[in-house]
């Protein structure tokens, strides 16, 4: 070895790696400006999946939340039948079948404004009809409804609905369990299709309220209301009942809508019969008799004043129990239990104040007509019948005696 050819450092394979290795390293290291710029970059877009998801993207699908109003318990139906010389009011009513392929189609909104002018004669002196209140031709009734959108714009043909001339009133329940809530809201919203509260409407609120943080609205009566505590818990957004999952996607409108429901309606004078003339359900049913209608879904106590009633009571009870019959259940099974509106009839035919209710809410009953309650529910959600009941009144002179006569008669179709 000579000083001209020094000894040189030989390095091992693995240290020659490492040497390497530290060099690159050494090349890549970042200033901490650098650092904390990219620490920021990183932070800023946490932050903007974070919106995304929790902002932005619940906003997008799931529609603006809005206060409800307070519920009216009890509401005036605000107009009155204007009785007619002669109505031909359900002539040549075609089998309701042939209607199906119709109805989708976009005029059908139109022909609601179109009746026959030969159908309907008017009755000419106005004296007869008294009081300020707008005058209608008929007064139409449907029952449970459940979403089926299709069926009640077949009933609504059947009956030769006209917007213009009829007060059209759906007795609670027109939403849930069947397939097309929202359209069934949309069309009575749009033709101002007037609505009773019903308890899946009731329940869809509750879980609206619940869902959006907002305050449950208080039923009023006058210049009083009445608290319900609500009992639904909803635990998280994976909650699959059907009314919560409803009541998420339904739009303001949608919402503005079912809480103007009223819990009880007044309709006016309309029919008393008796069980002889309610017999046959497809015929005209004549009387000059009349009393107070009244219209709920669920029923009402016999034993109670309108303004006393219970709203639970009133939207869900289908039966009382006995011996005293002032206890409500929605168990038509339970035992001692009986059908409130057997109940009422009894009480009414010995009342000198005596008033027809019209309902709904109880399809396993069906079809339900006594002298002073007419039950509307046919189960068109179980595949049976969606139910309308339609009433007017004709002015008639026989004998040469004014009077008012009263005529009911109901219109189905098969769901």
């Amino acid at each position: 070895m000579s000083e001209t050819n020094p000894l040189l450092n030989k390095r091992s394979p693995r240290e020659e790696d490492i040497y390497e290795y530290e060099e690159y390293d050494e090349e890549l290291s970042l200033s901490p400006g650098v650092k904390y710029t990219l620490y920021g970059l990183a932070g800023f877009l946490c932050v903007g999946i974070l919106y995304v998801f929790t902002v932005f993207l619940p906003a997008y699908f799931i529609p603006e939340a809005v206060e409800l109003d307070d519920i009216v318990k009890i509401s005036d139906l605000g107009v009155e039948l204007k009785p007619l010389v002669s109505t031909v009011m359900f002539n040549d009513v075609v089998d309701s079948d042939d209607f199906v392929d119709e109805l989708d189609s976009d005029d059908f909104d139109d022909e609601l404004d179109m009746l026959e002018a030969d159908h309907i004669t008017h009755y000419e002196d106005e004296n007869a009809v008294g009081g300020s209140k707008n005058t209608v031709e008929r007064l139409i009734m449907i029952g449970d409804i459940h979403g089926h959108y299709i069926e009640l714009r077949h009933l609504l043909r059947k009956v030769k609905y006209n917007k213009k001339k009829d007060y059209l009133l759906v007795l609670g329940d027109f939403v849930s369990k069947g397939p097309d809530s929202q359209k069934v809201i949309e069309f009575l919203d749009k033709n101002n299709i007037d609505c009773i509260l019903g308890n899946h409407e009731f329940y869809i609120l509750q879980n609206y309220v619940k869902f959006h943080g907002l305050k449950f609205p208080d039923f009023i009566v006058g210049n009083s209301t009445e608290s319900i505590p609500l009992d639904i818990h909803v635990s998280d957004a994976f909650n699959d009942d059907p009314e919560f999952l409803l009541a998420k996607k339904l739009q303001p409108e949608h919402i503005r809508y079912i809480n103007k429901c009223s819990l009880i309606k007044k309709l006016g004078q309309v029919p008393v019969y008796s069980k002889k003339k309610s017999s046959g359900i497809f015929k005209h049913i004549t009387t000059t008799k009349s009393s107070p209608g009244i219209a709920v879904h669920g029923g009402l106590r016999w034993d109670l004043s309108l303004e006393d009633q219970n709203p639970i009571e009133a939207l869900e009870m289908r039966s009382l129990v006995g011996p005293y019959f002032n206890r409500s259940t929605d168990d038509p099974h339970e035992q001692f239990s009986v059908s409130w509106s057997k109940v009422w009839n009894k009480k009414q035919k010995r009342s000198s104040t005596s008033s027809v209710v019209y309902y709904g809410h109880d399809a396993r009953r069906g079809l339900n007509l006594k002298p002073y309650s007419r039950g509307l529910d046919t189960g068109c959600d179980r595949g049976e019948q969606l139910s309308a009941l339609v009433i007017w009144n004709e002015a008639d002179a026989t004998g040469g005696i004014d009077q008012i006569v009263y005529k009911e008669k109901v219109v189905q179709v098969m769901c």
